[in-house]
């Protein structure tokens, strides 16, 4: 096993101890993991190649579903040039008078 592995064992580790943690903790540890991701992924796929690395990232993915979502909304916002503000009073609206008709 070389170390490119052992590296992507230990952070899906340790990323899913942090995810059985309470959620107070989940930002003060998920973002320094989330920071050393870029840098295992590309590690992982120096030496075994690129299909490792593009599970690897589905993987992550899947451990980071809601902060890629988010940022994915936002940087999609920014893209197509939509106002975020009128977005987020829309979708409030919304979820205010669904909860209001509960």
């Amino acid at each position: 096993m070389n170390g490119s592995f052992l590296a992507t064992i230990v952070w899906v580790l340790v990323i899913s101890f942090v995810g059985m943690l309470p959620m107070t903790y989940h930002k003060r540890f998920g973002f320094p993991l989330l920071a050393i991701f870029p840098f295992v992924l590309i590690y992982l796929g120096w030496q075994n190649g690129i299909y490792w690395s593009l599970a690897l990232l589905f993987a992550a993915l899947s451990i980071y579903r809601y902060p890629a979502k988010y940022y994915g909304r936002l940087l999609w916002r920014k893209i197509s040039g939509k106002d975020a503000a009128k977005d987020a009073a829309k979708d409030a609206a919304k979820i205010s008078a669904k909860d209001a008709a509960d």
